[in-house]
């Protein structure tokens, strides 16, 4: 955490933002806190991270939630997300982390082909109820 402090404080300098102002609620600081703490996921669970930033887990949830739209509406915050993934790129992560994340982008993968597989059946489903309702309007119900 120490590491994840320092490298925290290092962003902060280079964006010419003020300690005492990371609580501030203006839209620049909100934009450079949520930028480092995406960086930060893939490195630190969001307990860790929120403690750093002096925020519960659930904050830190919704900084990535928010992530996408925010890289998509905000060139401002493309722009911290890179810088702090560089200050971030210089800690030194244990094997565990790194394999962790390879294993997360694997779990991703087979969800979003899993939720294909459920569109696919979901959609056999409805056309095989449709051939069943017309056989049944066709030909009578047989009990």
């Amino acid at each position: 955490m120490k590491k994840l402090r320092e490298a925290r404080n290092e962003y902060l300098r280079e964006l010419g933002i003020d300690f005492k102002s990371q609580n501030s609620r203006q839209r620049t600081h909100v934009y450079a806190r949520n930028a480092f703490i995406c960086a930060s996921r893939g490195l630190f669970t969001t307990e860790i991270i929120g403690e750093v930033w002096r925020r519960d887990h659930s904050s830190v949830c919704h900084a990535t939630k928010q992530h996408q739209i925010n890289l998509k509406f905000s060139k401002e915050y493309g722009h911290y997300y890179e810088i702090a993934k560089r200050h971030l790129s210089k800690i030194h992560t244990p094997a565990i982390r790194k394999v962790a994340l390879r294993d997360a982008q694997f779990l991703t993968q087979e969800n979003r082909e899993l939720k294909a597989q459920v569109k696919h059946l979901e959609y056999e489903v409805k056309y095989l109820s449709s051939l069943i309702e017309f056989y049944h309007n066709r030909y009578g119900k047989k009990d």
